[in-house]
């Protein structure tokens, strides 16, 4: 009987898994490897650099693509007190939106020239 009471309690304890195949289960959580990245994410990402296109060709010169990568007002600002830097500035972004590969570089970019230098950590 007393057996039979050590046994309940490890089990209640343990719940429905013993040790081994918990130490399994963690073991194989462990293995698992980083997931690729979907096509669906790729497609998202391609949905973005379109929008962001699409503001910079009709908005560019008042910065409307830079406050859709999220950058502060005060770059929008400047765009718009230079028109886009005379749209000078404005066609290099467009330029860049187009043929760079990752945008993450350009997102929350406060640099006012995006594409100058290394992006300051948020």
């Amino acid at each position: 009987m007393l057996c039979a009471l050590v046994f309940w309690t490890k089990a209640a304890a343990m719940g429905p898994f013993d040790a081994d195949s918990l130490s399994m289960a963690v073991a194989e959580m462990r293995s698992v490897q980083p997931m690729e990245p979907s096509p669906e994410a790729n497609i998202v990402q391609e949905n973005h650099r379109a929008v962001a296109i699409g503001l910079a060709v009709l908005l560019g010169p008042f910065g409307a693509h830079r406050l859709y990568l999220g950058t502060t007002p005060k770059v929008a600002i400047a765009y718009g007190i230079t028109l886009g830097g005379f749209g000078v500035v404005a066609l290099i972004d467009l330029v860049h939106l187009i043929v760079v590969k990752d945008l993450d570089r350009f997102r929350n970019n406060d640099r006012i020239l995006m594409w100058a230098g290394e992006p300051t950590p948020p």
